[in-house]
């Protein structure tokens, strides 16, 4: 059964009791695997506890090597039954010099870290008593950087091991990390014999968004600012950030800070949302306020006009390559004042469509004419891999809307053409209604095209494709 584990099976492939071997103290290399969690799979209150296997963590890892950014906290689950030295004991390890018992390091390009550094360091520690089954989590910080535009260093890095709250609080390790790159962490089993485990990094574009295209006066609009690399640190809520917020009738606007706010959709840490929520009053009143900055509650008033635009701008100091380190770019978004909002089920149909939680990995193409915007993606994403989850009840939904306004539309001919591996499996003319939603299989094929065509007064074919590689996605 220790061939599961070892053969690149997902971490909640088998929930079998017995499908972890028993722990040999003599046998250090005894099939030693390194997992990487985007989550936390250890909750204090099921930690050390009697009804509680080591398969039982591993089922709610979700495992990640990509996609962290300078400020992430990685949770590792270290599978290493060899150093089960005592059975009616949580055994520690990882701060050994000569790896006798264990000793764990990490790396960046910007510096490293080690749990032998100090005696007082936290070592990774047994999930339970003859587990064989170690826990800890690293860090990457940031380092000396201007992220918020007022001429301060706002972010602080450093290399060091964690030793003031114990690893289930502050993990075991942490080291510098910058623009983009990768974590690596080494275990080192014996004298001769070390494994390793990476994970990639990087800064991206930061996302402004209003929660709705269209306003009335007196409505609350809830503006949030996303970007995962305003994290200082995991979970870090100290640091504010500037918005700049104005309307068509009132151009200076109003400043407002905003904070991180966890968002419990998916994994909290993976999610650099920052919200805030304004009130558009009448132009007549004497003047905007933001009440964030001046008690750090409330909401903040902005006087607009129907038929103002509202606009919001914030400036990321934080760019992805090939943008320098100290690049920074402005963005922006829009909403507008009506005096009357739009159909109420057209409201409806473009929030299925923009808070579809598979919005992230949405596939975009325009008709030639630009008369239609489709959009096409999966209810069942494998962002690890970056393709379709080949799982059989995957599904695969369908949007159509105009490509001037996105604004939704109705009774729109279409054509789909699905080819797995170059052969037809749905050929059918629909009429788009509302949102098209196909059952595709992804089983078995290494290779889906969707191709739409007709649309509309259109005769080109629209063309998506996905490859499928099920030897990355066992389940």
């Amino acid at each position: 059964m220790l061939v599961l584990l070892t053969s690149g099976f997902p971490l909640n492939a088998n929930t079998d009791e017995n499908i972890l071997p028993t722990a040999d103290a003599q046998v250090k290399n005894n099939g030693n695997k390194i997992f990487f969690c985007e989550n936390n799979p250890i909750k204090k209150t099921e930690f050390d506890k009697p009804h509680m296997k080591p398969q039982d963590y591993m089922s709610k890892c979700k495992e990640r090597t990509e996609g962290y950014s300078w400020g992430s906290r990685i949770y590792v689950l270290l599978w290493a039954p060899g150093f089960n030295a005592d059975s009616l004991k949580l055994d520690e390890i990882g701060g050994d010099q000569t790896g006798a018992n264990g000793l764990i390091q990490i790396n960046t390009r910007e510096g490293s870290s080690s749990i032998a550094s100090a005696s007082t360091c936290n070592q990774f520690i047994e999930t339970g008593r003859d587990h064989g089954l170690f826990y800890g989590s690293i860090k990457l910080s940031g380092y000396k950087k201007d992220v918020t535009g007022d001429g301060r260093n706002d972010v602080f890095g450093g290399n060091r091991c964690e030793s003031s709250m114990g690893v289930l609080d502050d993990g075991a390790l942490r080291a510098e990390a910058r623009q983009d790159g990768a974590i690596t962490m080494s275990f080192q089993y014996d004298e001769d014999n070390i494994m390793h485990k990476s994970a990639t990094h990087t800064w991206r574009l930061a996302e402004l968004s209003f929660d709705e295209d269209e306003y009335v006066i007196g409505d609350t609009a809830k503006l949030t600012m996303s970007d995962l690399d305003a994290l200082r640190w995991p979970f870090d809520n100290k640091l504010k950030y500037p918005i700049h917020v104005y309307s068509d009738s009132d151009k200076a606007g109003i400043a407002i800070d905003v904070s991180w706010k966890p968002n419990y959709r998916a994994t909290p840490q993976m999610h650099g949302d920052y919200p805030t929520e304004i009130k558009l009053v009448e132009i007549t009143q004497k003047e905007s306020s933001s009440n964030y900055l001046l008690n750090g509650k409330g909401h903040s008033e902005l006087r607009v006009s129907p038929g103002d635009n509202v606009y919001a701008e914030y400036d990321d100091y934080t760019l992805p390559k090939p943008h320098q380190e100290n690049d920074y770019k402005q963005v922006t978004t829009i909403a507008k004042i009506v005096e009357v909002k739009s159909n109420s089920l057209e409201q409806e149909i473009v929030k299925v469509k923009d808070h579809s939680p598979a919005k992230q990995f949405t596939f975009t193409k325009y008709t030639s004419n630009g008369e239609y915007l489709v959009s096409v993606w999966w209810n069942q994403w494998d962002w690890w891999t970056n393709q379709p989850s080949a799982q059989s009840d995957n599904s695969l939904n369908i949007s159509i809307v105009e490509g001037l306004s996105e604004k939704p539309v109705t009774n729109v001919p279409y054509t789909i053409n699905v080819l797995s591996d170059g052969n037809s499996i749905v050929n059918q003319e629909n009429i788009y209604d509302d949102l098209d939603s196909i059952n595709i299989s992804t089983i078995d094929t290494n290779f889906i095209e969707i191709s739409l065509s007709d649309v509309g007064q259109t005769t080109e074919k629209l063309k998506f494709k996905f490859k499928i590689d099920s030897d990355s996605q066992p389940n």
